[in-house]
C-alpha cells in the first residue's frame, strides 16, 4: 500500500514537471528509501524507548545515519529484514557499550581502526543502486572520512559523559566491519 501511495505521489510530480521515465525512476526509489528510513527509525526509536534506551538509540541512528550513506555495505532484501537486522544490531552496540568500559586508548584505536576500513574499502556499491560515475564514489568515500573522523571527535570529547563515546565507537566499529561482507562472484 505505502509503495503504491508513494508510485502516485512522483508519478503526479513527475508528470506535472516533465520528468524523463529514468528520472521519474530515480525520484521514486529515493523518495521509497527515504519513507522507509523514517519510518524505519519512528519504529527504533519506539521500541528502544519502550525498554529504557531512548538516549542510546538516537546515538546509534545519529552515527549509523552520518556513516552508512556514504560507506555502503550491508543491504538485507527487505524493509522488513532490514529492520529486524537494524535491531539486533542495535541491541548487540548497547550491550557491547554496556558491558566494555572502552578507555580512552581504545576509543582511539577502535576509531583508526574505522577509519583506516572505510579509507581502502569505502563506499561499498550497491547492486540494487550502484555508482557508476567515478566523481561520486570519490565524493562517498570523503563524505564518509568526514563524518567518521566528526564522530570520533564527538566520541573523544564524549568520553566522560557515559556510555555514548562507546556507543558511537562500537557503532563505527560494526558499520565499518558491515563492508566486508559483500561476496564476490566467482
Amino acid at each position: 500500500m505505502i509503495r503504491q501511495k508513494i508510485k502516485k505521489f512522483t508519478e503526479d510530480i513527475c508528470e506535472y514537471n516533465g520528468y524523463s521515465q529514468q528520472q521519474r525512476e530515480e525520484i521514486e526509489y529515493t523518495f521509497r528509501i527515504f519513507i522507509f528510513e523514517i519510518l524505519k527509525i519512528f519504529i527504533l526509536v519506539g521500541l528502544f524507548s519502550l525498554i529504557g534506551c531512548f538516549k542510546e538509540i538516537l546515538c546509534i541512528v545519529l552515527a549509523m545515519s552520518l556513516t552508512k550513506p556514504f560507506t555502503g555495505g550491508y543491504h538485507e532484501s527487505s524493509q522488513i529484514k532490514c529492520l529486524v537486522v537494524t535491531v539486533i544490531i542495535s541491541i548487540i552496540i548497547i550491550t557491547l557499550a554496556l558491558n566494555n568500559n572502552l578507555n580512552i586508548i581504545s576509543i582511539i584505536l577502535l576509531n583508526l581502526i574505522n577509519i583506516f576500513s572505510i579509507y581502502h574499502q569505502a563506499p561499498i556499491i550497491n547492486d540494487n543502486m550502484p555508482l557508476t560515475r567515478n566523481d561520486l564514489i570519490i565524493r562517498n568515500k570523503i563524505l564518509a572520512l568526514l563524518s567518521s573522523s566528526i564522530l570520533f571527535l564527538i566520541s573523544l570529547i564524549l568520553y566522560n559523559k557515559g556510555i555514548y563515546s562507546s556507543i558511537i565507537t562500537w557503532t563505527l566499529f560494526i558499520n565499518s566491519c558491515l563492508m566486508f561482507n559483500k561476496k564476490h562472484k566467482v
